[in-house]
């Protein structure tokens, strides 16, 4: 019985797009807080949470932090992926 493995083409991506793709990801990652403070202002009628104020509660703003975070991890990740699919190329023989 012969193993035979299917190679998949290698893919290139351009240099610049590792140079671009932080840069992508940190916009996109702004624009995002940007909005998730103004849904939460505009949800509420109040500013939304902020880890540095005495007067907010632990609870609410751990929640707002943990909330946050994940949003912008799963925006920067997405960023990335799009840019490098964008700036990949399949290498040919």
């Amino acid at each position: 019985m012969t193993d035979e493995v299917a190679l998949e083409p290698e893919i290139h991506v351009n240099p610049i797009v590792h140079l671009l793709a932080p840069l992508v990801a940190i916009g996109a990652t702004m624009i995002v807080r940007k909005v998730i403070t103004t849904s939460y202002r505009s949800a509420t009628g109040k500013d939304a949470p902020r880890s540095n104020d005495p007067g907010v509660p632990f609870g609410k703003a751990l929640l707002w932090a943990t909330a946050t975070a994940a949003i912008a991890a799963g925006v920067e990740v997405v960023a990335y992926r799009v840019t490098n699919h964008l700036g990949a190329t399949r290498a040919t023989d």
